[in-house]
């Protein structure tokens, strides 16, 4: 009995630091992301997808660059970050721009 007990002790242990371990690997990650991508939103969408009225640009962009979109809202933001999570965009990003303005945009 005490064999197992031993076991199912050291199973449990491991466990635990494989859990531990893996959130300490993707908090670091995103925290890379995050300063990776700070002050860098000026500048990187084409002038004329601000004046649109969904802000979305219509033409195909290429995979390496960014798409930029602005909205009114923090819902409409975090609505904006979750569809582009659930579409496989790994790089995402929220800037806040002003008091009630946001830019989301991705790769």
């Amino acid at each position: 009995m005490r064999g197992k007990d031993m076991t199912l002790t050291l199973l449990t242990l491991s466990g635990i630091s494989l859990g531990l371990t893996a959130v300490y690997v993707l908090t670091a990650r995103s925290k890379e992301a995050v300063l990776a991508g700070e002050s860098t939103a000026v500048g990187l969408a084409d002038p004329s997808a601000d004046t649109l009225a969904t802000g979305h640009r219509s033409e195909p962009v290429a995979q390496n660059d960014w798409q930029l979109t602005t909205v009114a809202a923090l819902s409409e933001a975090e609505e904006m970050l979750d569809m582009l999570e659930y579409q496989g965009y790994s790089e995402r990003e929220l800037v806040v721009l002003g008091n009630s303005c946001f830019a989301v945009r991705w790769r």
